[in-house]
């Protein structure tokens, strides 16, 4: 899933991941059936609904067709599965790899688009401080500018002017969360 600005700005991310992940299946093509498909997509565990899907046979395809249902997005891949066993059979192929990816974007206005990725990196940020603050309790010896250069970065995210304030804000968030 991921989120991408309403008017293209190349001033700024193309995208915002929210949720990336992979599945690998492996099944007998003799038995390759709507209703395994189908239970793909149900163990993927895929986690928002499908609804307004777009098909594209290959990821470089710049248009996409749009389609009804998850039943039509079922009926291509198995289209497409077929034309690749019939391709393999004929080849003497014994293997095959199909990828499918189900991408969902979601198109947000500039102003909200920004504060979602300012809150990305501050994320980010706070994520540092606290793998620094982890590798010196392990024994790591950080230089004294390396501790200002990170109060920086904090400064620059707008996360407070020290590391302490930084961490109170982490653990605020946690116990949020």
């Amino acid at each position: 899933m991921s989120y991408v600005l309403d008017k293209p700005d190349k001033s700024v991310p193309s995208y915002i991941s929210k949720h990336d992940s992979w599945h690998e299946f492996e099944h007998q093509v003799d038995e390759l059936t709507r209703g395994f498909i189908c239970s793909l997509f149900v163990d993927a565990k895929i986690p928002f609904p499908l609804t307004n899907l777009h098909w594209k046979k290959h990821d470089f395809d710049k248009e996409s067709i749009p389609l009804m249902s998850t039943d039509c997005v079922v009926s291509l891949i198995l289209d497409v599965s077929s034309d690749m066993i019939n391709a393999a059979r004929e080849s003497g192929r014994k293997k095959l790899f199909l990828l499918v990816m189900i991408k969902k974007q979601v198109v947000v206005p500039r102003h909200e688009y920004l504060a979602m990725l300012k809150a990305k990196e501050g994320q980010e940020v706070l994520h540092n401080v606290e793998d620094m603050i982890r590798l010196q309790a392990q024994g790591w010896n950080f230089r004294r500018s390396d501790w200002e250069d990170m109060a920086n970065v904090l400064r620059q995210a707008g996360l407070g002017d020290s590391i302490k304030n930084a961490l109170d804000l982490a653990a605020e968030h946690a116990t949020n969360d």
